[in-house]
């Protein structure tokens, strides 16, 4: 076996240990892990914090993690404003595996790859998103930015005003440091909030794969420590 994929096999050794010996604590301003929205997808009831290291994408609270599209101003969430102050009140929601046309592996039913948060006031270009650990930014694309850390975790951030950003591809960035504001890029209009995701590169059998990981319980752990 290559070095290269030893490390990758390590990765996700290192992967299933985590989901297994850190569990989050429970808190009256977060849902369970996995429990999505009554009707838009079967969500993963993990509890581990994979991440207990990262920080919060936002630079401050405030923050609400909730579903855009099956909420009020949402595509599906039944009329109504994405002002509405439902969308900006705990607790907060997983949407990890929501009814979305990806085809995640991981999920039963496919689904959304990451998970959204909404800053703390509707306002578009007004909230920082930041650095959740020290890394490169391998990626600067139409509406999303990708954070690699030096371990090869990806972090990518979506829906940010991509035309006033404070980073360029390849700058290294410190965790912290501002990387640009919560807005609603997409081919069409969406409710102001930040997609953040993660990826892994891990071996199963002879393939590599690059797959999404659930971050719900890391964003808690996280806001708490922002917060708290």
């Amino acid at each position: 076996m290559t070095q290269h994929a030893t490390t990758l096999t390590l990765v996700a050794a290192t992967a299933i240990a985590l989901f297994c010996i850190t569990p989050a604590n429970a808190d009256e301003r977060f849902s369970p892990p996995g429990d999505l929205v009554k009707d838009t997808g079967v969500g993963l009831s993990i509890s581990a914090i994979l991440y207990p290291d990262m920080r919060f994408p936002l630079e401050s609270g405030p923050a609400y993690a909730n579903s855009h599209v099956y909420a009020p101003g949402g595509f599906k969430g039944g009329g109504g404003s994405q002002c509405d102050t439902v969308n900006y009140n705990y607790p907060w929601r997983d949407n990890f595996c929501e009814l979305r046309r990806s085809d995640l592996p991981v999920c039963a039913s496919g689904g959304h790859q990451g998970q959204d948060i909404r800053p703390a006031t509707c306002k578009a270009d007004t909230h920082w998103a930041v650095a959740v650990e020290d890394g490169v930014i391998a990626h600067v694309g139409r509406f999303a930015l990708t954070l690699q850390t030096p371990s090869g975790t990806l972090y990518r951030y979506v829906h940010m005003n991509m035309e006033d950003l404070a980073v360029t591809p390849l700058d290294k960035v410190s965790k912290g440091d501002r990387l640009g504001k919560v807005s609603n890029s997409w081919v069409s209009e969406l409710p102001i909030h930040l997609h953040f995701d993660v990826k892994e590169t891990v071996q199963i059998g002879q393939e590599t794969r690059s797959v999404f990981v659930p971050p719900y319980s890391s964003l808690m752990a996280s806001y708490r420590q922002l917060t708290d």
